[in-house]
């Protein structure tokens, strides 16, 4: 592609871009991209609602806390049975965890297994008594512990390098043992000896009523006449031993100790070393235990609704009783059925095309996170802390794998003018993270399908606008013609609108610009018509003068003033001739012509018109011919050759010639003389237009019809009429160019 196609590519292509920019439907597809504000509108007042919405929660789940430590309030029933002790010792003290699901009494630990977070391990911090140095790879003590209503349930995973198993003489202090002591919750103190039952999984269960001499310090604790309802199961595994007890939940207070004593080996059989979670000597010496408060347990069952997650501490932060699931704990209240899913075309555009980008831009709560929180036995919080000086308190703390965020209320429950515990209620903001996607998505989905028919509406409309106003500027432009004459006329517009107003203006403006045309077209034939008579009778009479007259000084004024009668009846015929040959174009019949041939004769007989004037035809080696008439050519080229003679400056010949290339036909007219001048080249071949200086002035009139006669003629044939300067810079060319596709094939 050669680079003048290739900038003229260009310049259309920004013409284009530059026409398309500045066009109706782009300005409004600009002015609707503010509809973009909408949704960003619209999202940020989605956020403040969510931040007004979490406000609503936080007081809201501070009411509930203060309703269920309301309904608590000075009632000592609820927590007689837990009365907390005055302080707790790190380790000896042991809480009951409530089972979710039954335990077996097998010696088997698998059904401990989802409860293994709230195992306490024994390794040195439990030591109480050993021979030698200690070491936790070879002793060490885990213990679990949880309840029902009914029932207390202990898991111990002992691990011991060196097994004692049981004699034949039945003797429990011979071999590795547990000893368990508790208080009843009438005061009584228990102590029974657990110890592994020969060839086979059951425990050996000693009640110590007159007492068990502890190696340890020698000293003989007896125990209460009635015996512990106790069952046991004792299995020996590779690392050690496991035990699981089940003791009756109406047995057991507030005080409890496991100590397991570790025998020496299978000969010497000596007590090696005694770890635990507190002494068994005596109830002075037992650690606190506590167990899930069965009647706070029912109270907030029945007040919770299942929406919150509801802790109840009591002093030490211990938890008494716990209802609820923090997972479902979302705060918002969900319909117990289901929404049928609604079917049509914009659920489907929404399920299909925007859900994948919502579930990208949105974030959507997790179905299940990790909050270790939930599994505790203490609670450790400021909020509880708070609570338990007897100061409500609200925080937001992040869930361990930062995955939701849970809102907590603490609220103190009071007894006797002093706090006893804590109402602690849970919530995430998941529910209103769902409610807030939900209504982003309905937004966006409303507001998407707003802007796209209000954009679409507005596009449909502003072609409209620009149909009509291009429909009326293609009238307008084959209204008028380059020249200034009117060639058409505008349809006029049936709308009363402004675009109407303007079709209906324009329309009588083109009308009136006609009217007058017509009237400028008419007057030189009517100015012709007219002043034709008077001239014929001043000639006439400056003839009679002349033929009277002797006084030969009287001739010379009588032969001016008939040398002016001549150049008027010469300007007269010029006014004329236009005229007539518009007029003539009516019956003219176009005919095949052969260019070369019209195009030498005529160079000829310039060459014997004007012999003062050399002249240089050029023809090509193909013929050319086109369908014209061809008198009508030889008058323009007449024209052409006159105006060049006239401005020629006789240095060089006048160029005549005929070009043929792939896209024109051209016949130039060319001669070395004065440049054109740049504002005028436009307007040369206009009725009445000349830019010849004083220098190039004669006698004869020019009007400037003869580049205006040439034009008429060119357009008569369908050709265009240019003038440019040459590239020289020393003279003009005339230039007569047809489309390429004019040219007529041979006879």
């Amino acid at each position: 592609m050669s680079l003048s196609r290739l900038r003229r590519y260009g310049l259309k292509g920004r013409r284009w871009v530059r026409e398309g920019l500045a066009g109706i439907r782009t300005k409004i597809v600009i002015l609707s991209s503010f509809l973009l504000l909408l949704p960003y509108l619209g999202y940020q007042y989605v956020w403040e609602m969510e931040s007004v919405l979490r406000q609503g929660q936080e007081q809201t789940l501070m009411g509930t806390a203060r309703a269920f430590a309301m309904g608590m309030n000075d009632r000592p029933s609820l927590f007689t049975q837990h009365a907390p002790p005055s302080t707790l010792e790190p380790g000896k003290d042991l809480h009951a965890f409530r089972l979710t699901q039954p335990i077996r009494l097998d010696g088997n630990l698998e059904d401990w297994q989802p409860y293994r977070h709230h195992q306490r391990l024994y390794q040195r911090n439990g030591l109480i008594f050993s021979q030698g140095a200690y070491n936790s790879d070879t002793l060490s003590l885990a213990i679990m512990s949880g309840s029902t209503d009914t029932a207390v349930y202990f898991a111990l995973d002992i691990i011991d390098s060196t097994p004692a198993t049981p004699q034949a003489t039945g003797d429990i202090d011979s071999q590795d043992h547990l000893i368990l002591a508790l208080t009843s919750p009438q005061g009584a103190f228990y102590r029974v000896a657990i110890g592994q039952a020969r060839d086979s999984d059951n425990a050996t269960i000693i009640h110590l009523d007159n007492g068990l001499a502890d190696n340890a310090t020698g000293v003989n604790i007896e125990g209460p006449p009635q015996p512990l309802p106790i069952a046991a199961k004792w299995r020996a595994t590779e690392q050690g031993y496991q035990v699981e007890i089940k003791l009756p939940a109406a047995w057991v207070g507030q005080q409890l100790g496991i100590a397991y004593y570790d025998v020496d080996d299978s000969f010497n059989r000596g007590l090696r070393a005694i770890i635990g979670t507190a002494s068994t000597r005596s109830a002075a010496t037992l650690g606190s235990f506590m167990m899930p408060s069965a009647p706070i347990q029912a109270l907030i069952e029945r007040m919770n609704n299942g929406a919150s997650s509801v802790w109840v501490v009591d002093q030490h932060s211990r938890v008494l009783a716990k209802a609820g699931d923090i997972q479902t704990s979302t705060g918002v209240w969900q319909p117990r059925q289901a929404i049928p899913e609604q079917q049509g075309v914009m659920d489907w555009i929404t399920q299909t095309l925007l859900r994948p980008w919502y579930d990208k831009l949105l974030v959507t709560p997790p179905e299940h996170f990790v909050d270790a929180m939930q599994q505790a036995s203490i609670y450790k919080g400021v909020q509880a802390q708070q609570a338990l000086q007897g100061r409500p308190y609200a925080s937001w703390r992040s869930s361990d794998d930062n995955q939701a965020m849970i809102l907590t209320a603490a609220y103190p429950i009071w007894l006797d003018g002093k706090v006893a515990g804590a109402v602690i209620v849970e919530e995430t903001t998941n529910g209103i993270r769902s409610l807030r996607n939900e209504a982003l998505e309905t937004l966006f989905s409303v507001m998407l399908a707003v802007i796209c028919t209000g954009v679409l509406l507005l596009l449909l409309f502003g072609s409209h606008i620009a149909k009509r106003l291009r429909r009326l500027q293609q009238e307008a432009n084959h209204a008028i013609d380059s020249q200034g004459r009117v060639t058409g006329t505008i349809t006029p517009a049936t709308s009363h609108d402004e675009i109407g107003l303007l079709t209906q203006t324009i329309t009588d403006m083109v009308g009136r610009i006609a009217g007058y045309n017509q009237y400028l077209e008419k007057m030189s034939s009517r100015l012709s018509h007219e002043l034709r008579t008077p001239i014929a009778v001043v000639r006439s009479s400056l003839e009679n003068m002349a033929y009277t007259q002797a006084d030969p000084s009287q001739l010379t004024y009588i032969n001016r003033a008939q040398d002016g009668v001549q150049r008027l009846a010469g300007i007269l015929s010029t006014l004329t001739e236009a005229t007539r040959l518009e007029q003539s174009f009516d019956n003219a019949d176009k005919e095949p012509v052969n260019l070369n041939a019209l195009i030498e004769g005529c160079g000829q007989g310039y060459q014997l018109a004007y012999p003062d004037h050399r002249f240089n035809v050029t023809l090509p080696a193909q013929t050319v011919r086109v369908f014209a008439v061809p008198d009508y050519l030889a008058q323009l080229l007449d024209k052409l050759v006159s105006n060049a003679v006239e401005f020629d400056d006789g240095a060089t010949p006048i160029d005549l010639a005929l070009s043929l290339d792939a896209e024109h036909i051209t016949i130039t007219v060319s001669n070395a003389g004065p440049l054109l001048p740049e504002h005028m080249r436009d307007q040369l071949f206009q009725s009445m237009v000349s830019v010849r200086s004083e220098s190039h002035k004669s006698d004869k009139p020019h009007l400037g019809l003869g580049l205006y006669i040439a034009r008429l003629i060119a357009d008569f044939h369908q050709a265009t009429l240019v003038a440019s300067n040459r590239a020289s810079q020393d003279g003009v060319t005339m230039s007569l160019i047809w489309p390429s596709s004019q040219q007529l094939g041979e006879d």
